[in-house]
């Protein structure tokens, strides 16, 4: 099954187009850190163009990131997408048109995509030319139910159309006074690595290895294992209770198939060289509304935590930053954090990073302690807790040590994983 299930409504998200289909904050934090870039799968690409976008008042930064929201359903259609906190915008230029505003400007956008899409060195972005709400309001009107659109969409309205638009579609026609067409010289950018490691100095330097998976339901409030996010948290329990040698389950009386009566299970295994793992793994509705309760738990976790796994909706964005600012971190503390849902790669920004930062001053660039694995495409179900034990198992070899581009070539291919913040790694077998 493909993760295409949003967790937020279109009803929830169109009332309020301001903040619920806002892009990430782009330009902003564009020289923080996260420089290098790793994949098994995807390439990370370069795009520069001018373009354009017309509103009727308003701001014309965050108009163009609107506007910029379009990218992510065209890449989608090339199996790829961009990384929009990271979106460079300059020469902004307006002038008045009768009742609306011409906006032109200059952008560079990073763009991860699968190593097996062709792409020349340059590629069009075509997107609508009035991105205000009134604007894609009328562009969701004229196309939302044509051959424009991801044949897989549901739930679709104006305030998330921007996620199903696939301008590059058999069949799709749009009229050229309703979009823009933007030119995108593409480079290959020479922030890809391929020989880099985990530290796993750091990782082991206490002698355990302690991960944090968090599964989200695909439905909220549903019950059964036939819900994938309550079936996930199952499977990576049941799974890690019976591969590792002498698992000590907590609570003790924890069936195999823990449903929704054990949504927060540890389990802790001695391995045969005398070292130790420490798994948790809790089911959550979504991170956004986990409740009291669970943030508790999460802080008081994360902050030893080797490893951190969000397995579940992106809810365009909104579950992933919301996770990122949950957590009590510490000085000094390397962590690889995994944000596994759809598109992650758009909707991460510079948050965990700037934390880092500010607890590790002599790291400006907040990655010397940290790692984030995103996606550049919706992954299948069934690679949430079949990746997170994938990288759980890789992270155990500490005599034979697995660099990145292995890790993710061990994963499930489907949301074409990648890794940032590794440009500063030092450790070597």
């Amino acid at each position: 099954m493909r993760f295409r299930h949003l967790l937020l409504s279109a009803a929830a998200l169109v009332p309020a187009l301001a903040y619920g289909c806002a892009a990430p904050t782009a330009g902003d934090d564009s020289a923080d850190g996260e420089d290098a870039y790793t994949s098994a799968s995807a390439n990370l690409l370069d795009f520069e163009f001018d373009g354009e976008v017309t509103m009727a008042g308003g701001d014309a930064q965050q108009t163009i990131k609107d506007q910029m929201l379009f990218t992510i359903g065209q890449l989608n259609g090339k199996t790829g997408v961009g990384r929009l906190d990271k979106l460079a915008i300059t020469n902004v230029r307006t002038e008045a048109q009768g009742d609306l505003t011409r906006v032109r400007y200059h952008a560079k956008l990073p763009v991860s995509i699968a190593k097996s899409s062709r792409v020349a060195r340059s590629y069009t972005l075509v997107l609508p030319k009035r991105a205000d709400y009134a604007g894609q309001e009328a562009f969701f009107t004229k196309y939302g139910t044509t051959s424009c659109t991801d044949p897989f969409a549901h739930d679709n309205e104006t305030g998330i159309y921007w996620y199903y638009y696939r301008p590059e579609q058999a069949g799709c026609t749009l009229a050229a006074e309703d979009v823009i067409k933007a030119r995108a010289t593409v480079k290959v950018s020479p922030e890809n690595t391929t020989n880099t490691y985990p530290e796993y100095d750091k990782i082991w330097s206490d002698d355990t290895l302690s991960v944090v998976a968090i599964f989200g339901k695909v439905e909220d409030g549903a019950t059964t294992t036939a819900d994938r996010g309550i079936w996930s948290h199952g499977h990576f329990v049941s799974t890690m209770r019976h591969e590792l040698p002498n698992a000590r389950v907590t609570p003790a009386n924890t069936p195999d198939s823990p449903g929704i009566a054990n949504p927060d299970v540890t389990i802790e295994s001695t391995l045969p060289n005398g070292k130790k793992v420490k798994l948790t793994s809790f089911l959550v509705d979504n991170v956004r509304e986990g409740g009291a309760a669970f943030e508790q738990r999460y802080n008081a976790l994360s902050g030893d935590a080797d490893v951190i796994v969000y397995n579940g909706h992106a809810g365009l964005g909104q579950n992933v930053r919301a996770l990122a600012k949950m957590g009590r971190f510490k000085p000094g503390k390397y962590q690889l954090v995994y944000m596994n849902g759809c598109d992650t790669f758009a909707y991460v920004d510079g948050t965990l990073a700037q934390t880092r930062a500010l607890l590790n001053p002599s790291d400006p660039t907040g990655t010397k302690f940290m790692e984030i694995l995103t996606n550049s495409m919706p992954p299948n179900w069934d690679s949430l807790p079949n990746n997170t034990m994938s990288l759980v198992r890789d992270l155990i070899k500490i005599e034979a040590p697995v660099k990145y581009t292995d890790i993710l070539a061990h994963f499930d291919q489907s949301g074409f994983v990648t890794v940032t913040g590794d440009e500063d790694n030092t450790f070597r077998p």
